[in-house]
Parts: structure tokens; C-alpha cells; sequence
């Protein structure tokens, strides 16, 4: 008998560990924009949030959660985060994943928001890599499909039956399967300062909206508040956990920034730390991390050292590294329940595609690997318990969708539109005019870029009036009265 066939878009950690949980029993098919290395997860430098020593409880990560998330979070969702992702990093460490030690015990470490340290880190701060790299290299019964983007969900008798993609030549090409998973990661590069991979344009929500799909909690985006600042320009991330090793934001004479703001100073929830920094930018400040208070820096973050180096940062003599808040996570996406199912049959979200509540209106530091270890244990244990009919005729999706009136907008114009009306702080007025700016636009697939530009404008405009109809400020989403301009 021909096995069922699971159709995964997205290469980063979510959907390589269902991959490697389904590959033995099932038809697996991985597709991905870029390439099996492009996604956050391999970015990712912190480390994963998981409560494995006596001290620790996953009541307290639950407690830690919860508060970061300003009590938007489902309980639920929240416990079944924290107590069953010790299990899964277990039977990780089980089948041969290392994280850091001494002295035979883990290298626990210590990020905003957490009353104490729990964060597991491999590699010193390239977590993300080692851990992808470590599940992807153990997939040897997968079919990959790279340089392909998934424009559509094929649908029949209100099913997922399939996906339709272009290739880097802008050839189609349809895939069918009885269980489509989407693992697509966020939308950083909706904006113009991200610390997201370059393929992380909010394809995967706009796959499932077009498709029919409920997505909840879109206006909940978190801004990271340190991100490497030099002439202008951002250039990748500096772990929060530099500043749980002890380095403080600071202003260019020197003086602490978040002193009076917090009772956990730089260690604030990230939603209040990214905006305090942005008020001080807008005032004409200079923001730094000094460093001077941590241990053996380099040896700790080989790889944030490295890029220092290459952009010939002199932190060695300084002791400072130039920061800038930028987009970084959104906590809403594709409503699921707690097995990744969507509100349409086939199709499942896992990872910061999907919103199953655990994060609430601001995610906890690291709980984002830790989602994508969970949620992708959970969605294959569903698929293996839930035997599906399996289909032999193939489905002619429907005619994709050509631009009908006005031009698309130039990329970085949509972006520098987007970073003003859904920044770190919205005001009514500029949600408005940007609403009303993207109705100019129509959407168009006919090529790869088209795609994407018509997939940041669809998420954008689900942003915006998801922005517009919650009128307090909450978690990350913080909306201004009065007119700023």
C-alpha cells in the first residue's frame, strides 16, 4: 500500500522535527523558499527555555510565561508548553543532541522576564544552528524542494489537498498530500529593520488566509531591542543573553537607560524594553550594550564576537556594542488547537506560523525554539494517530490571481510604509492612512517576486486592522492617542 503523503513548507526546526518523526511511515515532502539552511531557526542565537533542574518547575515557567505574555496567553497552551518540553528535550539529548556543559552540568542561562536561569545553549550562542543542523542531518528518508515558494493551498470539497509553487524560474509545480503542514516561521521582512532570515515574509500566513484559514492575535509583534547598529543599518542580532550575562543598555555619556524603568532593569520583558529605546532614539540618543560586567565575552559568544569583528566593531577597546530595537516575532498566526490543527481539514500549523496561545500578547524569551520542538512532536503524533483516506486523483487548483489595476509597490517602499504605521508604537491615524494606501494594491502570483510583494501586503493589511480594532495598548501592541506625525 502507497504511503500517506505529507506535504511541509518550511525548513527550520518545527518542520524538520515532524519531518523526522513522519519519515519512516509516511511520504514526506519538504518544500522551502530558500534553502534548507534559510530559516529563523538556524539564526537563532539565544538558546531554548525548558524547565530540567530541582530548582526549577515548569509551574514557574508557566508562572514566567504567562506574566510576559500580560495574562493574553491560554493556559492551556501554556502548560502544555512547559511541561511537556523537558520530555522533548530529553529524548533529544537521548538520541545524541549535545548542549553546553561544565562540569557535567548544563550551562543554564539567564534572559529577560525568567526568574531564573533555564536557558539550555549549544554552541555557545548558536543554538538555532546546531540544533537544526543536528535534526536535518538525521533526515535521510525526505524529499527536499528547494528554491520553491508555495503561492497557494490547493483546496477540495473544503480540504487541503495539496500546494501549488513556483520555482526559481517561475515554473509551476503542484504537490499533493492527505496532511499539509505549514512551517513557514513569521514575517520579520515586512519590516525595514529585522533581525529575520531573508526569506521570512509572512508567506506561510497569507498561504493559510487565502486558503481560508482563521488568524488571530496578528497585532501582536514583537520588536527585539538589540540589534547590531553601525552607520544607519542594522546587522543581525545580539543575544538577549548577553544581557543576562550582565551587559546594560546604556546611553552614548554612559548613563543606564532602563534604571526606574522595571524592577528587572535590562532584563524587562521585551516589550518594554524595546520601547523604552525607541523613546530614547526619537529624543536623539545613542543606545549601547556595555559589556564590561561580562565574563569572558568572546569565549561565551564566539559567534556575535565574530560579526563584531567583521564589521570591525572595536568592542575589545570600548567595551560597547552599538544597538537598535528591529522586528522580531510575531505572537499571533494561524489559530490552531494544541495538535497544530487549522479550522480547515489537511492543513496544520506549527511554529511561529501558527497561534496555538502560548505566547500571549509578548513571547517569553527562548520559548520560541521550544515552541517548535513541541508543537512539532505534537502535530506528528497527531498525524500518527489519525489515519487519513488517502487519495489517488490529483486536483487542478484553482487559476491564480493576476494583478488587475495599480502596479505592485517597489519592495522597500512597501517596507518603509510598513516600519511607520506598525512599528513599536501606531497611532490610529497612521494605521488609517496605511489602509487606505494599500487598497491601491491588487494581488498578483505570476512570479516569485510578485508573490511575496503580495503576501507582505495581504499580512500587512491583517496587521493593521487587527491594530485598529484592539484600542489599548497591550503586551507589544502599544497604540498611541492623539496625532504624531
Amino acid at each position: 500500500m502507497k504511503k500517506e503523503r505529507i506535504i511541509i513548507i518550511g525548513s527550520g526546526i518545527a518542520g524538520s522535527l515532524a519531518a523526522l518523526r513522519l519519515m519512516q511511515d509516511y511520504d514526506v515532502t519538504i518544500i522551502t523558499k530558500g534553502t534548507k539552511q534559510e530559516s529563523n531557526s538556524m539564526l537563532a542565537q539565544g538558546g531554548v527555555a525548558a524547565a530540567i533542574t530541582k530548582d526549577d518547575s515548569p509551574k514557574k515557567h508557566f508562572r514566567d510565561t504567562f506574566q510576559a505574555g500580560c495574562y493574553h496567553n491560554k493556559p492551556l497552551a501554556v502548560c502544555e508548553l512547559t511541561t511537556y518540553g523537558p520530555i522533548v528535550i530529553q529524548k533529544l539529548i537521548k538520541e545524541g543532541m549535545t548542549f553546553d556543559q561544565q562540569n557535567g552540568e548544563f550551562l543554564l542561562g539567564l534572559e529577560g522576564a525568567h526568574q531564573m536561569p533555564r536557558i539550555l545553549h549549544a554552541g555557545g550562542d548558536q543554538t538555532g544552528k546546531v540544533l537544526t543542523t543536528f535534526i536535518q542531518n538525521q533526515l535521510t528518508a525526505v524529499q527536499w524542494r528547494e528554491q520553491e515558494m508555495a503561492i497557494q493551498i490547493i483546496k477540495q470539497d473544503h480540504q487541503a489537498v495539496g500546494v501549488c509553487c513556483l520555482d526559481s524560474n517561475n515554473q509551476l509545480h503542484n504537490y499533493y498530500g492527505e496532511h499539509i503542514i505549514l512551517a513557514t516561521g513569521g514575517l520579520g521582512q515586512l519590516f525595514p529593520v529585522t533581525t529575520n532570515a531573508k526569506t521570512i515574509s509572512g508567506d506561510g500566513l497569507a498561504l493559510a488566509l487565502n486558503a481560508g484559514a482563521t488568524l488571530s492575535d496578528m497585532e501582536f509583534i514583537q520588536f527585539h531591542p538589540t540589534l547590531l547598529f553601525i552607520d544607519g543599518h542594522c546587522h543581525g542580532l545580539i543575544s538577549e543573553a548577553v544581557r543576562g550575562e550582565g551587559a546594560k543598555l546604556i546611553r552614548e555619556n554612559g548613563t543606564a537607560i532602563m534604571e526606574g524603568v522595571h524592577p528587572l532593569l535590562d532584563l524587562a520583558p521585551r516589550d518594554i524594553v524595546s520601547a523604552t529605546l525607541a523613546n530614547e532614539i526619537a529624543q536623539g540618543e545613542l543606545i549601547f550594550l556595555e559589556i564590561t560586567a561580562v565574563k569572558n565575552f568572546e569565549s561565551r559568544f564566539p559567534g556575535i564576537s565574530a560579526s563584531l569583528d567583521n564589521h570591525q566593531v572595536p568592542f575589545r577597546k570600548t567595551k560597547r556594542i552599538p544597538v537598535h530595537p528591529g522586528a522580531h516575532f510575531l505572537m499571533g498566526g494561524v489559530r490552531t488547537d494544541l495538535h497544530g490543527k487549522t479550522n480547515i481539514k489537511g492543513l496544520y500549523a506549527i511554529g511561529e506560523v501558527a497561534n496555538t496561545g502560548v505566547h500571549g500578547a509578548n513571547r517569553l524569551a527562548s520559548n520560541s525554539l521550544l515552541e517548535t520542538l513541541v508543537f512539532g512532536e505534537k502535530v506528528a503524533a497527531y498525524i500518527q494517530a489519525n489515519p487519513a483516506k488517502k487519495r489517488n486523483q490529483s486536483v487542478t487548483p484553482a487559476p491564480t490571481k493576476h494583478l488587475l489595476a495599480h502596479p505592485l509597490p517597489d519592495k522597500q517602499q512597501l517596507q518603509e510604509k510598513i516600519g511607520i504605521a506598525l512599528g513599536i508604537t501606531r497611532t490610529e491615524e497612521k494605521l488609517t492612512e496605511f489602509l487606505h494606501w494599500t487598497n491601491h494594491f491588487e494581488q498578483a502570483n505570476g512570479t516569485c517576486e510578485e508573490a511575496e510583494i503580495s503576501n507582505m501586503l495581504l499580512v500587512a493589511k491583517l496587521i493593521a486592522t487587527s491594530a485598529l480594532k484592539r484600542t489599548e495598548s497591550l503586551g507589544a501592541h502599544r497604540i498611541l492617542e492623539g496625532v504624531t506625525k
